[in-house]
């Protein structure tokens, strides 16, 4: 009995080996945009502590000096924040590019997956078609042999 063998089982590979490198920079994408995020949400607990400063500032004793520092910080955060809002965003787009390049890929290796499943149906049909040939053979010899 000869063994099934998938011509284009080469390419399969290489297809599993390209989702698994896609699957590796999907991975690292989540995570940087995780990072980002976490970084955003950690200057929002910055402003809001300027805020806070600020507001102590001016129920206590009025240092303007200090008043206009506290100020400049809260504008200095709002525009580390905004400018964070466009890493976050830029970081959300390469989520998105990975995921579909990832799902492009996980299609393209099903693809190859069923076209090796239908190979190996007409590998059966066949060695069962050969089989039963070689039955009928030996069931004519016998037959004629009698």
């Amino acid at each position: 009995m000869k063994k099934f063998r998938y011509s284009m089982q080469s390419i399969l590979n290489v297809k599993y080996r390209l989702e698994d490198q896609a699957k590796s920079e999907f991975a690292l994408a989540v995570a940087k945009h995780q990072e980002e995020v976490e970084r955003e949400e950690q200057m929002k607990l910055q402003k809001a502590a300027y805020e806070q400063e600020l507001k102590d500032r001016m129920l206590d004793k009025l240092d303007f000096r200090e008043i206009a520092i506290t100020k400049a910080g809260i504008r200095f955060m709002e525009d580390q924040i905004r400018r964070q809002k466009r890493v976050v965003a830029m970081a959300e787009h390469e989520v998105e590019a990975a995921r579909e390049k990832l799902s492009g890929l996980m299609i393209e290796r099903k693809t190859q997956e069923k076209l090796r499943d239908h190979a190996f149906d007409r590998y059966k049909k066949e060695l069962s078609a050969e089989e039963m040939k070689e039955i009928d053979e030996l069931v004519s010899f016998r037959f004629n042999h009698q």
